[in-house]
Order: structure tokens, then sequence, then C-alpha cells
């Protein structure tokens, strides 16, 4: 793991801003305060802006996970447990790890050491998602899902955990067809996953698409447990229709609609 005063690393590190000296400052004070605020400035404009991640990513989610185990403050934990969760999303194999490393600013055994801590804090990570999965019942719907994400990140389960951060409100799910790629609209309303063929928030009188309901033989326990476990009852009533079969407006081929949501991704 890169220390905190090793600043001449930590200056060579990409990030959006070109500022990853800063990184250690940050660290430092969150370590001390457990300020939501740092965590959130650290997160989502130094080490994951816009989708992207940093050479700074890899070396600053290391100390971010050992600040998390030496805290007791359960609130700040699944905070930042459930942040990392949608950062690492797109972390998911040593390709990609590589791939971070394009600026050649760092030698190899700068690179080595900060791959071999980012691959140890992967498990973890795992681990405290597992330990804090138990304690959910003092979130609100919004973050048991956003948890979510990080549960089936932990798991390996990285596109999948894509779906619930693109939709993450809830409300709509985009299917798209297997076969000819057409999409079709799934809107939420109450608890009912009703299909259409166009944006029903511009096409308002149209007919619902059909939705044969536990037709097909997708399996999605790996989904229904965490569900069931973290009580997420705002996705519990959906797991019916993940497992049904629709057939597409546009070719009429029948496919999971499950499947379709991931093919959006």
């Amino acid at each position: 793991m890169i220390r905190l005063d090793e600043s001449h690393i930590w200056e060579k590190l990409s990030s959006p801003y070109g500022n990853s000296e800063v990184i250690p400052s940050l660290i430092h004070e969150l370590s001390k305060t457990l300020n939501k605020r740092i965590a959130d400035e650290l997160i989502w404009e130094h080490i994951y802006h816009q989708g992207s991640v940093y050479e700074n990513t890899l070396a600053t989610i290391p100390h971010l996970l050992k600040i998390i185990e030496a805290s007791d403050n359960i609130e700040f934990n699944f905070d930042v447990i459930a942040s990392l969760g949608v950062v690492l999303i797109y972390l998911d194999n040593i390709l990609e790890l590589e791939q971070i490393f394009e600026e050649d600013n760092l030698d190899e055994k700068e690179k080595n050491r900060i791959q071999i801590a980012f691959m140890d804090s992967i498990e973890k990570f795992r681990s405290l998602v597992n330990r804090y999965s138990h304690n959910t019942e003092i979130l609100d719907e919004e973050t048991k899902r956003f948890y979510l994400i990080a549960f089936l990140v932990s798991i390996k389960r990285h596109k999948e955990a894509e779906i619930f951060k693109t939709f993450n409100i809830n409300d709509e799910y985009i299917f798209v067809c297997l076969n000819c790629e057409e999409e079709t609209f799934l809107w939420n309303e109450e608890n009912v996953l009703n299909a259409y063929s166009r944006d029903p928030t511009t096409n308002k009188n149209q007919e619902k698409l059909r939705i044969d309901l536990n037709e097909s033989n997708i399996n999605l326990e790996w989904l229904e447990k965490p569900i069931d476990a973290m009580n997420i009852n705002s996705l519990k009533p959906l797991i019916q229709y993940f497992k049904g079969n629709i057939n597409c407006h546009s070719c009429n081929k029948k496919h999971n609609i499950f499947k379709g949501i991931m093919n959006s991704i």
C-alpha cells in the first residue's frame, strides 16, 4: 500500500483534475473525523468522477477500507461501503487494472505495490460487505438498493450490479431484445412491472404488453437471497417479473425479462 507520506508517488497518480497529491491529507482528516462530506469528496470528485476510475482510485481504496475496519460508526461504514460498491463495478478483472496505468508516470515497483494492495483490499471489501449485510434493518429502501450493488459486486456479479446502479430509482427498467435490439419499456407501477412498446411518459394511451410470469427457467436465487436477507421490499415484488418472459413487440421473439434488462447495460 502506498503510504500517505509518499507524496512523490501520490503526485504522479492520474486523477480527474491532476491533483492526487491532496488525497493523503483528505484520507488523514477522514480517519480522524469520519466526516461524510470528506468521504464524498474523496470518492465522487477525486477517485471516481463521471463514471471513470484512475490510478489514484486503486491507491486510495485500501486506505478507505482500513478506515472502515477501524470505525464503529455503522452509518458512516454503510455509506462508504455502498459508495465503493459503485466504484468497483468497473474494476472486475486484472486486464482493467493494467489499462488504468496509461500515463506511464510510475515505475514497475510502484505499479506493483498499488496493484497488490488493491487486490488485497478486494478481499477485505467482500468481508466487510458480508459483515454489514446482517445489519441493513437500519437502512431505508433506497439505501438498501444502493447496498445491494455492493453485495453483488462482492460476489462478482458486476454487470448485474450495474443494473441496479443504472435503474437505481426502481421506477423504470429497459428491456433490449436479444434478437433485434429493440427496446421495451418496463414501468414499475405500484409494484407491478408493466411493459410498453413506447416510452409511457410521451405515449400515455397505449396497450400494455403481456409478460408471462414464471415461464422461463432462469435461476435468480443469487439475487433473491440478498433481497430477502436485507428485506428490500421495493424489489421483492419485481422478482416474479424478472423471471418472466416477453415477446418482443418488434420481432416477436420470446426472451426472459432479466436477460433483456442485462442486454440494456
